[in-house]
Parts: C-alpha cells; sequence; structure tokens
C-alpha cells in the first residue's frame, strides 16, 4: 500500500549546543524533506542528540541497564523509516561516544532502513572517516547505507567553493536516501525525474544530447573529472 509519508530520524553527536555537526544535521534533513517534496511525500524529522545520552551510555556499557531515555532513543530508531547519521571526526575516526551508540542498539535495529553517513572535521584528510568505521558497522547492524557520504570541513563553511560543494553532496545523499526509502516503503510518486538541479537550466541545450538520468535528477556525478578534487588539493588542507 502506497504512503505518502516519510519519517527520518537524525543521530547526531555535537558536542557542544552550536556546531557544525549540529548545523549539518539541519543541512541534510532539510535537503531530505525538500527531496520527498519534490515527488509528493511528506518528511518528518526527529533528532536523537547523543550528548544528552552520555551517561546513559556509560551506564548501559557498564551494567547493561539501560535507561528509560536510552529506550526511547532505541524505539525512535526502530520506528524511522530512513536514518540519518552525524558525527564529528576526531583522529581520523568519528568521536567514540557516538559509535558506542551504534555498538549498543539492538543488532537488528536497523534491518531494510536506509542510513546517511555524514561527517564533520577540520580538514579534508578526514573525508574517509565516517565511511572506513561507520559502513561496516552499520551495514552489521543490517542498516542499507546510501551510496554518498557527506563530510564537511571547516573549508567548506568558510569559502565559496566549498559551501556549493558542499551543497551539491548534502542534496546528492538527500536525494539518494529519500528514493532508497520511498522504494522501500512504497512511497510517492516514484519520479526522481522532476528533481530538477537548480544550475543545470543554464546548460540544458549544451547537455540535451546526454540523456543521462544524472542530468535530469539533479545528481551530481562525483566521478565526473569535472567535479573530482585534486589528491595533492586535498592535502593541502
Amino acid at each position: 500500500m502506497s504512503t505518502n509519508t516519510m519519517h527520518i530520524v537524525a543521530v547526531t553527536t555535537s558536542l557542544s549546543e552550536d556546531s557544525t555537526t549540529l548545523k549539518l544535521t539541519d543541512r541534510v534533513l532539510a535537503s531530505a524533506a525538500l527531496a520527498g517534496e519534490s515527488v509528493g511525500i511528506d518528511v518528518t524529522t526527529d533528532v536523537i542528540s547523543i550528548r544528552s545520552l552520555a551517561t546513559a551510555l556509560t551506564d548501559m556499557t557498564l551494567t547493561g541497564f539501560r535507561s528509560e531515555a536510552l529506550e526511547s532513543a532505541f524505539a525512535t530508531i526502530a520506528a524511522a523509516d530512513a536514518i540519518v547519521t552525524v558525527a564529528p571526526v576526531y583522529k581520523a575516526a568519528p568521536v567514540g561516544l557516538h559509535t558506542l551508540f551504534w555498538q549498543l542498539v539492538d543488532d537488528r535495529a536497523l534491518s531494510r532502513k536506509p542510513v546517511l553517513i555524514a561527517s564533520t572535521g577540520g580538514t579534508a584528510r578526514h573525508s574517509l572517516a565516517g565511511d572506513a568505521v561507520l559502513r561496516p558497522m552499520l551495514s552489521y547492524l543490517k542498516g542499507i547505507v546510501v551510496p554518498t557520504t557527506v563530510f564537511a570541513a571547516t573549508d567548506d563553511w568558510g569559502t565559496v567553493e566549498g559551501g556549493r560543494a558542499l551543497t551539491a553532496r548534502i542534496r546528492q545523499a538527500g536525494e539518494e536516501l529519500v528514493s532508497l526509502t520511498a522504494t522501500i516503503i512504497g512511497a510517492g510518486n516514484d519520479d526522481f525525474a522532476e528533481v530538477a538541479d537548480p544550475d543545470s537550466h543554464a546548460g540544458a541545450g549544451a547537455n540535451a544530447t546526454r540523456g543521462t538520468s544524472s542530468v535530469h535528477r539533479g545528481i551530481v556525478d562525483e566521478f565526473d573529472p569535472a567535479n573530482v578534487t585534486p589528491f595533492a588539493q586535498l592535502l593541502e588542507g
């Protein structure tokens, strides 16, 4: 039976009240909501703050006892249609408090749930940290991790070029999350051809002969040489 609603839950480990991790969480959820709206899906969202569960997670690790707050968080995960996981990166890995949450959640909590991995860090050197650590863990929990991960470095917030690239990654990942989730739960009109790239109209005539779905869907091809950042430039930090 088709439905026109979708519930996405973000699990975020912001270590302060106003951090780039929280900002990235908000932008990813907003992008997913916009992608859903474009195909007739009403996307609702919830945010689980791991910062507020720090003591409860430690107690459960040492005693095996789940607090009411943890039970509620785990139940929220189980009821979600899709998950967004966002964490800061320290010393080449997502902060341990974040991974501890996923280590303590029920083994099949993410069964058949699409998951989007996002993370923040100081430089692009950490851009693969989320993939390297979280993708295997989330796959073990039976989650279906979307291909595109979102990493936001300091420069992505402070420069025009970085901001544009970050926006493109967020949009692509959000579309992937909503598209996959809609397929699984039978939501929307299943027509992501209507999700248009705002920048694509200017070059529509030149690109008309390509006939590729990525152009019409507004998804940036990360393997297009024009969109690949040279490795030497990444090392400059």
